[in-house]
């Protein structure tokens, strides 16, 4: 299959963090940070002839450096898991 990407749509989240949730995405920082160029094509949805998806950019501010979290997905859901900072998020389309 070929697969042909685009941005549909690309949105920015402001997030109050909670002080524990502070530290504990500190601890996932490096962790999940390869996951995010390993496996950035790993979960996928199909839809008849497309995929469709979410994607969720996760950072913190800390001493005017942003770190990035966490990558993960959502299907058709608007809801947000972590309390962290900084949420960036667009849909994509896949098309084959």
């Amino acid at each position: 299959m070929q697969f042909v990407y685009y941005y549909y749509h690309y949105y920015y989240y402001y997030y109050y963090y909670y002080y524990y949730y502070y530290y504990y995405y500190y601890y996932f920082y490096y962790y999940f940070y390869y996951y995010y160029y390993y496996y950035f094509y790993y979960y996928y949805y199909y839809y008849y002839y497309f995929f469709y998806y979410y994607y969720y950019y996760c950072y913190y501010y800390y001493n005017n450096i942003y770190y990035f979290v966490y990558y993960y997905y959502y299907y058709y859901n608007y809801y947000y898991y972590y309390y962290n900072n900084y949420c960036y998020y667009y849909i994509s389309y896949y098309y084959y």
